[in-house]
């Protein structure tokens, strides 16, 4: 690491609790219920094409800054992605092998690419889910490439994170055929689906298979989907390093407060809902 990295690590870290964000911070920790484990469902390690990136050493830092315990992680939109993505997947997976107790792998996918060989390698491996982007890598989620990959993620019993936030046109209706298709498939929807909030959570509210993520989610929405849906379906996610641990704690729990969670509820979106998925 050479000192302006370094120096970017720790204005990053001192900008998260210190400064303008110092009273947040002081508010958001008095709202978390004493005894939360707070697990980031949404993160991100790696590369991406707009220029955002972030390394396994710069998200523990924020992490232990934050008193997070534990990160959902997976690529981003790496310009360097093979066209089977195992570039990036390795980083995962590397970042894994030497912080197991921090990090909980996902591997990501082109489905327009050839997929099945490295579906198979990193199930294989030991990665915990996958990601999907229908945004970045241009699909729709009813593409017949993309039903066969949901299935074969409900086969090999792994949950997949679906981007399903900024940039989405459809979401509910075509995955509605798939999870009649294949009932055990868990899936997560990342960022709530907010542009269906209302219509995702009465479509998914019988379905203990589909969580929401709270991902760089507006007070808004969440206020809304969590007045619609059973609280033990939604998650925390920051979506690191487009979100930040401060914002994106405020924003949940300032919408668990306005919607009357109790702090059971809140404890479980924080970290419980998505446990009971990886302990």
């Amino acid at each position: 690491m050479d000192a302006a990295e370094g120096e970017a690590r720790t204005t990053s870290v001192e900008a998260l609790t210190s400064g303008a964000m110092a009273p947040v911070w002081e508010r958001v920790r008095s709202w978390v219920p004493p005894g939360t484990r707070i697990f980031d469902c949404h993160s991100h390690i790696g590369n991406d094409v707009d220029g955002h990136e972030m390394s396994a050493e710069g998200l523990i830092e924020q992490m232990r800054a934050a008193g997070v315990s534990r990160n959902i992680v997976f690529p981003l939109n790496d310009p360097n992605a093979r066209d089977d993505y195992s570039g990036p997947n390795d980083v995962i997976w590397r970042a894994f092998e030497e912080h197991p107790d921090l990090f909980v792998p996902f591997f990501r996918l082109n489905p327009h690419l050839d997929y099945d060989a490295e579906f198979e390698r990193c199930v294989g491996r030991g990665f915990r889910g996958l990601k999907l982007h229908p945004v970045s890598q241009r699909f729709e989620l009813d593409d017949e490439r993309v039903v066969r990959l949901l299935g074969m993620a409900a086969e090999a019993g792994i949950p997949v994170l679906i981007h399903t936030g900024f940039g989405m046109g459809r979401i509910v209706e075509p995955l509605l055929p798939t999870l009649e298709a294949h009932p055990e498939l868990r899936l997560i929807l990342g960022h709530s689906a907010m542009v269906e909030v209302l219509t995702a959570s009465r479509a998914f509210a019988d379905n203990p298979n589909v969580l929401f993520d709270t991902s760089v989610v507006r007070a808004k929405d969440l206020y809304v989907l969590l007045c619609s849906v059973d609280p033990d379906r939604v998650c925390y996610g920051s979506d690191i390093p487009y979100g930040d641990f401060p914002s994106t704690l405020h924003a949940t729990l300032a919408s668990c407060r306005a919607a009357g969670l109790s702090e059971e509820e809140v404890s479980g979106i924080l970290s419980g809902n998505i446990r009971r998925w990886f302990g």
